[in-house]
């Protein structure tokens, strides 16, 4: 496995993954509506490129489709799912990223609120060499629509990449700047903007 492929992987989806937490099943227990958005990510790598994603949010669970387009004109694809226990304070997350060349990764773990504004979590992704990076992360909120996700991810062989999201909410906008440090210590950043097109919709209940 190449760490700036999965950097670029990472580039790509991370920006909508992460703020998942923020407006997600932690935040969002009794809620039932449906959040659009659309942006763009550049990273120091040469990546870059636009994208869109769909969360449904449902009593407890969020589900999100996206889709991303590279700057060579290349497609991808990616969804995820949260569920949250408010009486443990725990949840469950799982998801899958399908690249360009039709490569797919996919990834599972667990979220725990281990103190006010402070959730941990811990998984893996499976690549789709069958190999598994094994991925720690804890998100803190600074201040209001503040957040910052701090994560650990260990490659199949062993070496580390440490990341760090930064990213600001506000009214119809979230803006996300990303710090990678590879096992050979290089550093590769990124930056995304992302709007919120549409209000929240109420689903209908069944």
């Amino acid at each position: 496995m190449k760490t700036i492929s999965l950097s670029r992987l990472l580039a790509a989806t991370a920006a909508w993954a992460s703020i998942e937490m923020l407006s997600g099943t932690a935040h969002a227990d009794d809620a039932t509506a449906v959040i659009s958005r659309k942006g763009a990510y550049s990273a120091s790598d040469g990546a870059s490129g636009t994208g869109s994603s769909t969360t449904t949010l449902s009593k407890g669970a969020a589900k999100t489709t996206g889709a991303w387009t590279n700057a060579a004109g290349g497609k991808g694809t990616w969804l995820n799912q949260r569920n949250w226990n408010r009486s443990t304070q725990s949840g469950t997350y799982s998801g899958s990223a399908t690249r360009p060349n039709g490569a797919t990764s996919t990834w599972q773990g667990t979220t725990t609120r281990t103190a006010p504004g402070v959730f941990s979590s811990g998984g893996t992704i499976t690549l789709a060499n069958g190999k598994q990076v094994i991925v720690k992360s804890t998100d803190t909120r600074v201040s209001p629509g503040n957040w910052t996700n701090q994560q650990v991810i260990t490659t199949p062989s062993g070496q580390t990449i440490d990341r760090t999201v930064d990213s600001t909410v506000t009214p119809g906008n979230v803006t996300s700047t990303a710090t990678s440090t590879l096992p050979n210590g290089q550093t590769v950043s990124s930056n995304a903007s992302i709007t919120q097109t549409a209000t929240l919709a109420t689903v209908p209940s069944k």
